[in-house]
């Protein structure tokens, strides 16, 4: 478990409910309670037009926060509308937002998983 992470925000296909969301996905699994909201997520296809290939992986699994939303208890996984809940159940719980981490990588001309089209939320980092 990981002292350190970054969260992100990724389009997701929701095959039940047949829309896209806008998920919160964490880079590894993180130390402390909130490790009890991390799931391991298959990442469906988003477009046809856009498929896998040697110079342009798309990651077809990984790990996504499930929602506070009752206790996470019906394994919803979260969306960017949760952020400010997030922000305050992280606060609340010893983890420590890097402000001037997400900062620096915001204003500057690297991206991340570009092919998975995430944008950075924040590191953070647990206490």
């Amino acid at each position: 478990m990981s002292k350190s992470f970054a969260l992100f925000s990724q389009p997701y296909l929701d095959r039940v409910n047949q829309c896209y969301k806008n998920i919160v996905v964490i880079n590894n699994l993180p130390a402390g309670p909130l490790a009890t909201y991390v799931k391991r997520v298959q990442f469906p296809i988003l477009s046809p037009f856009k498929q896998p290939g040697p110079c342009s992986p798309i990651d077809k699994c990984g790990l996504a926060l499930t929602s506070l939303i009752n206790n996470g208890c019906c394994g919803e996984l979260m969306t960017v509308d949760e952020v400010p809940d997030l922000m305050t159940y992280l606060i609340t719980n010893g983890y420590k937002v890097d402000t001037s981490l997400t900062k620096m990588f915001n204003a500057s001309d690297i991206r991340f998983q570009t092919n998975n089209a995430n944008k950075l939320i924040c590191f953070v980092t647990y206490h």
